[in-house]
């Protein structure tokens, strides 16, 4: 037997500690940097790949969340390991190779990350309320009878459930 979900009998706002997702976009609305051709070359670029995948609405699993958030708190324990920690700036003006090594390698993605999040923090707006107009609307339901059906008192929760 299966239940039909039902729809909220009142008009007031929801409480507050259910969270909406937005919805996800349509594929033709995804910008350059997170179509697939260039996000799976960007694994290369340390900082790119992750802040791609946690800040995509089209790239919202649980999997690769998970492994974006773990290759960007290894990585950043990596590059401040790599850097020399606090003394990164000491480091690098006595010519020290590895921290020199380190910075090098995630500048390119550093770089990437500028372009990338200016862009869609630019263009966000526009791509998910696109998303928001391709999504088919329910027609409203027509009250059948009267013209202006009776109101029900609606009751509050907390004073339904108390108990005694």
């Amino acid at each position: 037997m299966k239940r039909e979900p039902q729809e909220p009998q009142s008009q007031e706002p929801q409480p507050e500690s259910r969270e909406v997702l937005p919805p996800t976009p349509p594929e033709e609305l995804k910008p350059w940097y997170y179509q697939y051709w260039f996000l799976y070359p960007t694994i290369i670029f340390w900082p790119l790949w992750p802040v791609l995948i946690i800040r995509s609405p089209w790239h919202n699993g649980l999997v690769s969340g998970a492994i974006a958030w773990a290759m960007l708190i290894s990585g950043g324990y990596l590059v401040y390991q790599g850097t020399g920690g606090r003394e990164v700036l000491t480091r690098l003006l006595a010519g020290d190779r590895w921290a020199i090594f380190t910075v090098q390698l995630i500048l390119p993605g550093l770089i990437f990350i500028l372009i990338t999040q200016t862009h869609w923090l630019r263009n966000r707006r526009r791509i998910m309320a696109a998303a928001t107009d391709t999504k088919p609307t329910p027609p409203p339901a027509e009250p059948t009878g009267n013209a202006t059906p009776p109101r029900r008192r609606q009751r509050n929760n907390r004073r339904r459930h108390r108990r005694r």
